[in-house]
């Protein structure tokens, strides 16, 4: 194979990296030349991302592969968390700052919302798992604004679709990331004008989809002169969603699978070719988003890393605490079994601030065992995580009647070891962890695919297998959580 050399941007809630994949004799090896926090602001009116300043980290980007890696670059592809948009005017300005979802915006939109058109009926035309954050509750919080920004808009533009316009000057939708937003027909893979019409959402701001892969042209001349690049490099549309790219990037040379891409989010699923909208599916909140190769990702949207995030960000400013994740989870590791564990579904949980206090509030409110200390905290919550996997692993096998033989987890938390052993331990099945940057993969694949350098998704994964270390995690105490699965069941329901 001759070498070849790709760009790929994959930005999270937390942080932002740009990384250069070379691919060569049948592998592909990746080298990360910029990482950056994803910048965000915090007003009198809201929570915000800074999308300008997470350009000019993309600006940075660009510069520093071509003063690495010279100038012959396939193409770039970008790839962030979902739900979150830009508005633009008719001469492609800015409307505001655009919304984090986090925001207290969305607060009670779902209530609003079901009363406008029934939960069911936005599940069949969408297919997506009712959270507050999702696309649909944000529009309806700005309908309510006394200057409605959605009236004066020309085009909606999800953030990676936005930054993609930035570098090609195409204003189009990337189906991977429209899904998220609980207004495109997971059947036609288009968007949902009857829920679009119900809403009372504006038609004219939804720009056309496209499928993952797709490419946008070059990259704009004004972009190549900042950067110094060839005007010949190429835009693609990859799969935008990080976790579509992350589940591109999973090693699976069989069909028996879930995957897990674990980060800030955990997001638990398989791949299957027609969405799933029955009442099971409903009934326990699992979602129906674009995948590559005419796929959709049957998943479920869990918590994940966030709560330990936040615990280790409220250490560090409260306590001036500078214990790093891997200190964290040694101390969880020497603190043994928890015995005691939390609803991370429980909304108190998605917000940012004060995550340890509102871990020990529940645990009281729940009458647990209570210790202060890091070590436990941080033990509750890895081992609630655990108990959030088994119970989603065992409704996918229920819901499609599939029985699983191993979960395959992507992302940076397979770094957690404490974590993954306990969820083969969970889920009494092998759990095979890696690679650690799986959205990066799984974006420049799709690039190399679209380019017809590799021939199709199944090719890419065994090129993936052997490209990088895999570890695979069997189950060893899964009588702890056989054990305790009522008493956690009880916890749940006592809190609910």
């Amino acid at each position: 194979m001759e070498e070849k050399k790709f760009i790929a941007f994959d930005l999270g809630a937390e942080s932002g990296r740009c990384m250069v994949g070379v691919l060569a004799n049948e592998k592909l090896s990746l080298h990360e030349i910029h990482r950056f926090e994803t910048p965000n602001i915090k007003l009198n009116n809201g929570f915000h991302w800074d999308i300008l300043a997470i350009y000019k980290e993309i600006l940075e980007g660009l510069k520093k592969a071509k003063k690495y890696f010279s100038n012959d670059f396939v193409s770039i592809g970008i790839d962030t968390w979902g739900v979150d948009y830009v508005l633009l005017d008719p001469d492609d300005r800015i409307l505001g700052y655009p919304y984090h979802y986090r925001d207290v915006r969305t607060d009670n939109m779902m209530e609003e919302a079901f009363k406008i058109v029934t939960k069911e009926e936005i599940y069949q035309n969408a297919g997506i798992q009712f959270l507050q954050i999702n696309t649909l509750y944000q529009l309806l919080s700005e309908k309510k604004r006394k200057l409605n920004l959605l009236n004066v808009a020309d085009k909606i533009l999800f953030v990676p679709d936005f930054l993609n316009f930035l570098l090609s000057g195409k204003k189009l939708s990337e189906y991977s990331i429209a899904s998220t937003s609980s207004l495109v027909d997971p059947f036609q893979r288009n968007w949902s004008w009857k829920l679009i019409d119900a809403f009372g959402l504006p038609k004219k701001i939804f720009p056309e989809i496209v499928e993952p892969g797709t490419v946008l042209g070059n990259i704009l001349p004004s972009v190549a002169q900042a950067t110094d690049l060839s005007k010949d490099i190429s835009i693609i549309a990859t799969t935008c969603h990080d976790t579509a790219s992350a589940v591109v990037s999973v090693p699976a040379l069989d069909n028996d699978w879930a995957y897990l891409s674990s980060g800030t989010w955990s997001l638990m699923g398989i791949e299957v070719h027609n969405p799933i909208t029955t009442q099971e599916a409903l009934i326990n909140n699992f979602t129906n988003e674009g995948g590559f190769e005419n796929t959709i990702r049957f998943l479920k949207n869990i918590i994940g890393l966030w709560p330990i995030q936040e615990c280790r960000r409220y250490w560090t400013e409260k306590l001036n605490s500078n214990f790093n994740y891997s200190e964290l989870i040694s101390m969880a590791r020497e603190n043994g079994p928890a015995n005691s564990w939390v609803d991370l579904n429980d909304p108190r949980f998605l917000k940012a601030g004060e995550m340890p206090e509102k871990v020990i509030a529940y645990l009281n409110e729940t009458e647990q065992e209570i210790k202060t200390d890091f070590g436990f905290i941080i033990r509750v919550i890895i081992e609630s995580l655990a108990f959030s996997y088994r119970d989603t692993f065992r409704k996918i096998e229920s819901i499609t009647g599939k029985k699983l033989k191993r979960l395959h987890i992507v992302g940076g938390g397979i770094q957690n070891e404490l974590l993954t052993q306990l969820t083969a331990d969970a889920l009494n099945c092998e759990v095979v962890a890696g690679p650690v940057e799986g959205a990066v993969i799984g974006n420049i694949g799709v690039q190399a695919i679209s380019k017809g350098i590799i021939k199709n998704l199944s090719e890419w994964r065994k090129l993936v297998a052997n490209s990088f270390e895999l570890k695979v995690y069997k189950p060893q105490h899964t009588d702890y959580f056989d054990e305790n699965e009522h008493k956690y069941n009880n916890i749940l329901k006592h809190k609910n």
